[in-house]
């Protein structure tokens, strides 16, 4: 073959459509369909019979449908001649379950016969005129454009990527922090809140009260999610027995307030439960139910994954260097106002589809937002400083709360 060669075998399942309407054959032969008609004739012959007739593209080489290789006429119509050589294409680029399946004689004349069968057929469609079909034409050239961006521009991207090792060290280091996994504790928590009935020095004595009694009973398993249950003022957490699961340090990026997340890491063992502890809050028993110990990785350890990320952003570079490269080339021009005045008419259910879709992904969105950023928790230690200051008296922000009754995300 000539010109064409590297255009024979594409992804089966995205090009089906282009060449059943060619094809009734009955649901026996659909497997083999898929994989010897589709492949070969929906771009191969088919592309090249749009070369061929249509006009509508310079050449740059011969596309020869049927070529005299010499081999021996497995087939003859129209003219032409299949032989064995053109056959042993189709064959070649079985998958080895197909090879397997019609490896028999019975099997492999029935194979042969419908890849004959195949050709026959897209010779009558295309003197039929299915090359004059709009439809098809496009699906066809969108096929081509999506086989070379796989196939051709694929390897040429692949070969200019080059990943040096100071790019690799230095992307290491400018990120390091990520590839490190911080310390967490999982914690649950009784708090007792400072209310208008209730001043700060009552507080403090009912969770020292509270406190003894979950050290008391410490041993019993179950004892403190009931006194969360019985005491605990987070009404969120209290439900789950007290339970916020995994975080990190306040430093290092965790949600919780400092206070509260300093005395989760001061606890050394886990069953371990510590004195009252006071933040903006109030007063927080807490629970040192589960530990994970930090992370750190070397450079050989993330080293393929840094190049694997290297590789991804130089490829999409690369990728859009090329497709301005050939608009040059080709003089490519977009008219952006006639574009959008081309009218796209959905159906009502596929509309009503789409927009909840866009909805969904806003919610999840929203849920994988922090419960406070940076600047909330900024403001909160200054809040915390101000009270200190006060003598401890100042009401905390309602505004600011944290909120500890969601618990923290598993990780």
């Amino acid at each position: 073959m000539k010109g064409i060669s590297e255009l024979r075998f594409l992804d089966l399942n995205r090009d089906l459509a282009l060449i059943m309407r060619f094809f009734p054959f009955d649901g026996k032969f659909f497997l083999y369909f898929k994989e010897v008609v589709m492949k070969k004739l929906s771009v191969f012959v088919l592309f090249a019979l749009l070369l061929v007739f249509s006009g509508c593209c310079e050449k740059s080489g011969n596309a020869e449908l049927y070529p005299n290789d010499g081999g021996k006429a497995i087939a003859e119509f129209g003219g032409v001649k299949l032989t064995d050589k053109y056959i042993k294409t189709y064959v070649d680029h079985l998958n080895d379950y197909l090879k397997a399946r019609y490896n028999t004689p019975e099997r492999k004349e029935e194979l042969i016969s419908k890849i004959a069968e195949g050709e026959l057929v897209a010779m009558k469609a295309i003197k039929d005129g299915a090359l004059d079909d709009p439809i098809l034409l496009s699906q066809v050239k969108n096929t081509i454009a999506r086989y070379y961006s796989g196939t051709k521009m694929k390897v040429q991207i692949e070969e200019s990527i080059k990943i040096s090792e100071d790019e690799m060290r230095k992307y290491y280091e400018e990120k390091k922090d990520s590839f490190n996994t911080p310390a967490k504790v999982k914690a649950s928590h009784i708090l007792i809140k400072i209310t208008d009935s209730r001043d700060k020095e009552a507080a403090r004595k009912l969770a020292e009260k509270v406190a003894a009694e979950a050290e008391k009973s410490a041993k019993d398993a179950g004892s403190f999610a009931k006194l969360a249950e019985k005491y605990s003022e987070d009404e969120g957490s209290k439900k789950r027995g007290g339970d916020l699961g995994y975080f990190q340090r306040t430093e290092e990026g965790g949600t919780m307030v400092k206070e509260f997340s300093d005395g989760a890491f001061a606890l050394q063992n886990v069953g371990d439960i510590s004195k009252p502890v006071e933040s903006e809050f109030g007063f927080h028993i807490i629970k040192l139910t589960g530990r994970k110990d930090k992370i750190s990785k070397t450079f050989e350890d993330v080293k393929a994954h840094i190049e694997n990320s290297l590789k991804t952003e130089k490829r999409k570079t690369a990728y859009e260097d090329m497709i301005e490269k050939y608009k040059k080339e080709l003089g490519f021009k977009f008219d952006k106002e006639a574009a959008l005045a081309i009218e796209i008419s959905p159906s009502e259910s596929a509309k009503n589809a789409s927009e909840n879709f866009d909805k969904n992904q806003q919610q999840q969105r929203k849920l994988q937002k922090p419960i406070l950023n940076k600047e909330q928790l900024e403001q909160i230690r200054k809040q915390q400083e101000e009270i200190k200051k006060n003598g401890g008296n100042q009401k905390p922000n309602p505004n600011m709360k944290l909120q500890l009754g969601a618990p923290a995300k598993k990780q």
